[in-house]
């Protein structure tokens, strides 16, 4: 069984903010931190030197066990910006098993002798402290230019199943000696998995274990002057060829002046933003308005969904969640509540797999709670039937209002009304044939193009992608004004705006009949009263109906990222018609400039702006927010791979 992973909080000395007590050890060298930081690590790794150097729109990716304080990463942060071309881009890859509480780390920078501009970026650090939740939380500064991805997990679980490749690492941590559990073998391991023939590394340590684990993973390691009275430290530079990793795609090689994103829904938009923080103009097409299919709906729950295993679908549900206070933090009050929601469990069935869920997840897990029927009473404001899960995180948006407002975005060039007919590959790009407003065909060249319209990605692919539609209606109810958050069993019940609540969704799969049905508004609004124990609508109170098509898949997680050409992996795949775990011997190619992001389902809202990081990392050569394994379990050829070892293909 795949557990969900478990994290401690650090223990910090009441009388010294940089002294950890689960350690007995200190987060650096107390006589001069900074000049530490600064000597052992950025110099150490060169690069101030390697930031002066970078090309225009390109990307240096740091990885660094040990987050502690962040004082490595805000020097990293600040040499940068000094040294860095204006439009090139810095990646901090980072882990923390023992995250600070934020009380902790506000002790901890408070009592540092920081100058102005480090005062600046640590105040910004502060404000995007995440919550104690392990999993990678992304974070994104200094307009786009600074990617911090702080996985809060055991480094060794994270660098051995990164996905992605650094080109620096700073080996942080307390002394050997101190915490053996982190110096092993196995990370070093890790980090040689991730590295290329001219990734450095530096720590501040000159034990013989690590120099000689390090040697022995790869690395041509030296013995140098050490700081502050240390006598030796290490520096080290891969010196293998850098291990395959054939089922991964690589960043985007060509050109990036003209990229397409075709569906101006949630996905979409959230594609959109992600290029355009990055300060990488866009085009937007869409061929009705944006946001006109299933994010036209005036109010969507937003909340996770999670399985007793830590399935992938599971693990990206509670990352999103996790990030809900960041991402959706500029969005209007009237477009984004996060009010908290109520699962509840209406049966025995129900009952017993939220049992099971809170017994799989470890106590760091907060983001789902355990209410009774009375505690979710009156967390609602109204009389319940039942008990269940309380999720604090989560809550309720207009999808239509979010996606107008992040296309707001001026590098982000809507085109209204634009249907794409047909794509063709070109020695130029991608060749879309475009119906324009007033029916006249028209063509363009673009470097690469994003898939995010839902269904209809499927007729732009040649990779089968078994994407289903699922009908789903929604009714439109009289307000009841003392419902405080939604409230979700076998139907949901939103709070009310603008003088009326909203109560469904129908689900009706491989159905894509856009007519209202009277029954369904029925459906739903039995539904709706099987929550509460007073019975508060009847059909009186319909005030109205909307029906959209949600995108579903097959095994209910999305599809994400760069697309094969199915002819060439058939013949290169052969060997997995006989052999499940056959693993090719060279990388395999991918179609150049074309990806997909679609089949959200039921948890759109809440997915989005993750996976639509995902897509955007992997174009730009990006370490990936998720694990390879999530990567993998998220591709689009996932199921043309399923297919060739059942013999279907």
């Amino acid at each position: 069984m795949r557990r969900y992973p478990n994290i401690n909080r650090a223990h910090i000395d009441a009388n010294h903010p940089h002294r950890s007590t689960d350690f007995d050890d200190y987060y650096f060298l107390l006589l001069d931190p900074i000049g530490e930081r600064q000597s052992v690590f950025i110099d150490g790794n060169q690069l101030p030197k390697r930031f002066a150097e970078l090309q225009p729109n390109s990307i240096f990716r740091v990885g660094e066990t040990g987050f502690g304080t962040g004082l490595t990463f805000l020097l990293g942060w600040l040499s940068f910006l000094t040294y860095a071309p204006p439009s090139a881009r810095l990646q901090w890859v980072s882990t923390e098993a023992f995250p600070l509480s934020r009380h902790d780390l506000d002790q901890a920078l408070d009592a540092l002798p920081l100058p102005d501009a480090f005062i600046k970026v640590a105040n910004q650090l502060r404000e995007a402290w995440p919550d104690p939740i392990p999993t990678c939380h992304r974070r994104l500064f200094a307009d786009g230019r600074m990617i911090l991805d702080l996985h809060l997990n055991d480094a060794e679980v994270v660098f051995s199943q990164l996905s992605g490749s650094i080109d620096a690492w700073c080996l942080d941590g307390f002394s050997p000696d101190r915490n053996p559990t982190l110096w092993t073998n196995g990370l070093f391991r890790a980090l040689a998995k991730h590295s290329h023939r001219t990734t450095t590394l530096s720590t501040f340590t000159s034990a013989r274990l690590v120099r000689d684990g390090l040697t022995d993973a790869g690395f041509s390691v030296e013995k140098v002057q050490g700081y502050g009275g240390k006598r030796d430290r290490l520096n080290a530079v891969f010196a293998n060829n850098p291990e395959q990793h054939p089922w991964a795609p690589r960043n985007h090689a060509g050109a990036m002046n003209r990229i397409a994103i075709v569906g101006a829904g949630l996905a979409g938009a959230w594609v959109a933003q992600a290029f355009a923080q990055r300060g990488i103009a866009v085009m937007l097409f869409e061929k009705d308005q944006p946001a006109s299919g299933a994010s036209g709906n005036l109010q969507g729950i937003t909340y996770a969904k999670l399985s007793i295993e830590a399935t992938p679908n599971s693990l990206i549900q509670m990352q999103s969640l996790a990030h809900l206070s960041q991402w959706f933090r500029h969005f209007a009050p009237d477009h984004w509540q996060q009010s908290g929601a109520l699962l509840l469990a209406q049966d025995d069935q129900a009952r017993s797999h939220q049992d099971k869920l809170l017994a799989a997840l470890p106590d760091c897990y907060l983001q789902m709670q355990s209410v009774s029927r009375s505690d979710a009473s009156d967390l609602a404001g109204l009389s319940l039937n039942h008990g269940g899960l309380f999720l604090p995180d989560a809550g309720w948006l207009n999808p239509k209002g979010c996606v107008s407002e992040l296309l707001t975005n001026p590098r982000i060039e809507v085109k209204p009304y634009q249907r794409i007919l047909h794509a063709e590959t070109s020695k130029d790009g991608t060749l879309l044939t475009i119906q324009s407003p007033t029916d006249l065909e028209e063509q363009q060249v673009v470097d690469l193009v994003i898939w995010t319209n839902a269904l209809e990605a499927s007729q732009f692919i040649d990779m089968h992608l078994p994407l289903k539609p699922v009908r789903g209606q929604i009714t439109q109810i009289s307000s009841v004004p003392a419902l405080r958050m939604p409230i979700c069993g076998d139907a949901y019940v939103a709070p009310a705006t603008n003088g009326m609540m909203t109560c469904g969704a129908t689900y009706a799969p491989n159905s894509d009949d856009l007519e209202p049905r009277v029954d369904d508004d029925f459906t739903n609004l039995a539904a709706a009263n099987s929550l509460l124990q007073h019975p508060a609508w009847t059909t009186k109170d319909i005030l109205g109906h909307r029906v959209s098509l949600r995108t579903a898949t097959p095994d209910y997680a999305p599809i994400v990222g760069q697309i094969a050409d199915p002819r060439d992996w058939d013949s290169r795949l052969d060997g997995l018609k006989y052999d499940a775990s056959f693993q090719p011997s060279e990388a395999l190619p991918y179609l150049n400039g074309q990806y997909v992001l679609a089949g959200l389902g039921s948890r759109g809202t809440l997915t989005a702006p993750i996976t639509a990081e995902l897509v955007v990392s992997q174009i730009l050569g990006e370490v990936l927010p998720v694990s390879e394994a999530v990567r993998d379990a998220l591709a689009p050829d996932r199921f043309f791979r399923r297919q060739l070892i059942r013999g279907l293909n």
